[in-house]
Order: C-alpha cells, then structure tokens, then sequence
C-alpha cells in the first residue's frame, strides 16, 4: 500500500505541475510575443489568463460530479485531450477570440484535474501525514512554474511562442501520464436513499450549515485575495524609493516562499494541527505586512517578502485544512469546490482593484491597509471557525 501511495502522490504532482504550473503559472511569458505578433494591446492578450483562471474555477466546481458519473481515467484522459489539444490549437490561432475560446476549453478541462480532484483524491487515499502531502502537490504547481518559465522562454525567443505552445502541449501530456496510469477510482457519488440518514447525521455531526460554508468562503477569499498583492511588491518598493532590484528579490523571495510556506504549513498541520497552526501562520503573514508599511529599508522588505509569502500557504493547504476539519470528509466534496471558487475569483478581483487603486490614489497606502484589513478578518475567522469545532465537539 505504501509504494501504491507514492504513486498516487506522484501522479497528482504531475496533474498540479501540469494544469496549473504550465497552462497559468508560464502564461505571461506568452502576452508580449503575442502583443507584439498580431498587434494587439497586451491588456488584451492578459485576458486570455483571465478567462482560462475563472474556467478553472467553474472546472473545479463541476468535478465531484463529473467524477461520480464517469471512471476516473475517462475522466483524465478526457481532461489530458483537452488540456494538451486547447493549447495545441493556440500555436495556429491569429484572432484573439479563438485564444479566448481554446483558454477557456483548457482552463475547464485543468479545473477538472485540478486542485478540487487531487484533494479528494488525498483525502480518499492517503491516511498519514496528509497535510504534508497535501502542500507538496500544491507546491508543484508553483515549482513547475520556476522551473518551466525559462525553457519556454527560451524556446519564445528561439522558435517563436507557436512553437513554444506545441512544447508545452506535449509537457501536459507527459506529467498527466502518471495520474492516468496509477490514479485509483474513487468514491465520490450521489448518495443513495438508504444513504441518506448516515449522510444528514454526519451533516449535523460537523455542524454543516450554508452559513458556515459562507465564512470559510469568506476567509478563503481573503487569504486569496491578500495574495495578489506580491505582484505589486516592485511598485510599492518604487514608491518608498528604493532600488527597483530589491523588488525583484522581494518577488522572488515571496514565490521560493510560495512552495517552501506549503510545505511548513503542511508538517506544522500533521504535527501540532491547524488549529494551532493557522493562527501563528497568519500572525508571521501579518506581522510581514506591518514590517513592509512601517520599516521602508532594504533588509527589512526582504525580511516582509519572506514572512508575507506565507500567505499563499494560507490560501492553498490552509483552506484546505479547515474545509476538512470543519465539514469533515464526507461534506468535502460538497463544499471545498463552492469555496475554492470563492478565492480563486477573489484572486483575481483584487489582482484588478490592487491596480485600480493605485491608478486612482497614486499610492499604494490604502491597498496596504486594505489588505491588513483582510488579514485581520482572516485570522478572526480561523479563531471562530475552530472554536466551533472545539464547541461541537463537547456537546
């Protein structure tokens, strides 16, 4: 059982490396060649980012069923077609339309292969240490985006972005292969009549309620929606006037963070768990952000990067974690699609209003506080949500 466990865990590295390290993560290498190709603004081609994130969203949330109706490898090998044939299909398009279109059939088909699947996928098959494991594939994703972005981008500035899109088709269909092959079925259907009392019991046991799903949306959505703000860490260094070279480092410490944030989140939850260690992460995150408002030196703005790129632990293992244990497994499949939707979209919300902001201020100050705002907000959450556990778990 142990090495079929590795296998799985491979495969599932694979599918994160895949949908979202090489159809998001490499994305904006492609928006200046494009641009500049077809004559088109680069706002324009950035949408085609957009429109692929919020099919992703809509794929995760259409995949607990898709998955009870059909077997899973079907259900892979469709996702891999589309996946590798939608970006395939980029490399001939000269209309931005068709770019949108074919972002939209791989950015669904990704969604259906994506964080929603390799979770319950976890949660069905893997019985110890599923927090670590469960950063480790959410940290390919940010891993394959390192190490993917400058073979693609050489492959650009060599053989032109078409020929990098026949690569990155091929990409796909090698790290989807594992999951393919080795990805168990899973059971995760519609339940039965004879079902449905064990299942309305288990419900009032985890205390499942729409109100409770909307609060953990609601911290999902800010622990996503802080995270957009390490896009402007070179903007906010210009502003306090400091060398542009720092915040290029603060970004890159911030996405090393990226991966190695999920993976101490996930030993601190299979040690301690993430009741205890929710908190002290959003308290380094936060202590992070006050350290970039108030102490505009070098060292220090490094120092920030490191503690605020923890939050993107919060948004991924974090949310994760309290779905599970606030919902329980056999909810999990209904709620974690509702609230990973809820913070993808809000990612890409305050990725805008971030800009929108500061477009209208000519400061970053208020975004700063909006977001300590947000931070504050999650944490009381994390306090709440888990003294509801606590509480229900004395009655």
């Amino acid at each position: 059982m142990k090495g079929r466990t590795t296998l799985i865990v491979i495969a599932l590295c694979g599918l994160a490396a895949s949908g979202v390290g090489l159809l998001m993560n490499v994305s904006g290498l492609f928006f200046t060649p494009i641009a500049e190709e077809l004559g088109l603004m680069k706002g324009t081609v950035s949408m085609t980012l957009t429109v692929g994130n919020i099919c992703f969203s809509i794929g995760g949330l259409l995949c607990p069923k898709v998955i009870s109706r059909f077997r899973i490898k079907w259900v892979l090998i469709a996702a891999t077609a589309l996946m590798a044939g939608g970006t395939a299909m980029l490399s001939l398009c000269n209309s931005i339309i068709l770019m949108y279109i074919f972002h939209a059939i791989r950015g669904l088909a990704a969604g259906l292969a994506g964080f929603v699947f390799i979770t319950l996928v976890i949660n069905q098959w893997v019985h110890k240490n599923v927090g670590f494991i469960t950063s480790i594939t959410m940290g390919f994703s940010g891993l394959a985006g390192a190490l993917f972005s400058p073979v693609v981008s050489s492959i650009i500035q060599k053989s032109g972005w078409r020929t990098a899109y026949l690569v990155i088709a091929l990409f796909i269909v090698l790290l989807n292969l594992p999951a393919i092959f080795f990805v168990p079925p899973m059971n995760v259907r519609a339940r039965t009549k004879g079902e449905e009392g064990e299942t309305e019991k288990s419900s009032r046991d985890r205390g499942y309620s729409i109100t409770m799903v909307v609060i953990v949306a609601v911290y999902s959505a800010c622990a996503c929606g802080a995270a957009a703000l390490a896009q402007h860490f070179p903007g906010i260094v210009s502003e306090r006037g400091l060398a542009a070279a720092v915040g290029a480092t603060m970004l890159s410490i911030s996405m090393i963070m990226n991966t190695g944030g999920k993976m101490l989140l996930g030993i601190l939850v299979d040690k301690i768990g993430a009741r205890r260690s929710l908190p002290v992460i959003s308290i380094l995150v936060t202590s992070g952000l006050l350290l970039m408002m108030f102490v505009p030196v070098s060292w220090a703005m490094y120092v920030a990067a490191a503690l605020y790129g923890l939050c993107f632990s919060m948004s991924t293992v974090g949310v994760v974690s309290m779905t599970r244990d606030r919902f329980g497994l056999e909810n999990y499949a209904k709620t974690y699609p509702t609230i990973s939707l809820c913070g993808s979209a809000s990612n890409a919300v305050f990725t805008a209003i971030i800009g929108f902001i500061y477009d209208g201020s000519g400061s970053y100050r208020m975004n700063l506080i909006m977001i300590l705002c947000m931070e504050i907000l999650a944490f009381l959450i994390i306090a709440y949500v888990y003294h509801t556990i606590a509480k229900a778990k004395k009655a």
